[in-house]
């Protein structure tokens, strides 16, 4: 997967385990990860002090907090990004309705090959 190759990406997961995992997947194919941040102000952090290349985010965070402003400003900044996620797509905003989405449990793997076509694209 050399399209992520030192890329950064912005992994926003509630669950630490899966976070860990994304991560560890995202290193084995170059990516240089961030996060995972289980938070909106979390994540909003991580964007600020890192350019970010593309982004994994689960939808319900800490506290049944929403990641949707972070959506928001990934799209505004034009940063590709994808959702993984065992909410429903019912949760989604319309405005986010043509990312893909990735019913929790996945497979790590087809996220990855997802955001990598996303960032080949932009």
């Amino acid at each position: 997967m050399a399209l992520l190759n030192d890329r950064t990406i912005l992994i926003v997961e509630n669950d630490p385990a899966i976070g860990l995992d994304l991560r560890a997947t995202l290193f084995s194919v170059g990516a240089l990860p961030v996060g995972p941040a289980n938070s909106v102000e979390a994540a909003f952090a991580l964007i600020a002090d890192h350019a970010i290349d593309g982004a994994i985010l689960d939808i319900r965070l800490h506290k049944d907090e929403l990641v949707f402003p972070v959506a928001d400003t990934l799209q505004a900044l034009r940063v590709p990004y994808v959702f993984a996620s065992g909410r429903s797509t019912a949760l989604m905003p319309l405005r986010h309705g043509d990312r893909p989405f990735f019913d929790k449990p996945f497979r790590a793997e087809e996220i990855i090959e997802a955001l990598a076509t996303l960032i080949a694209q932009r």
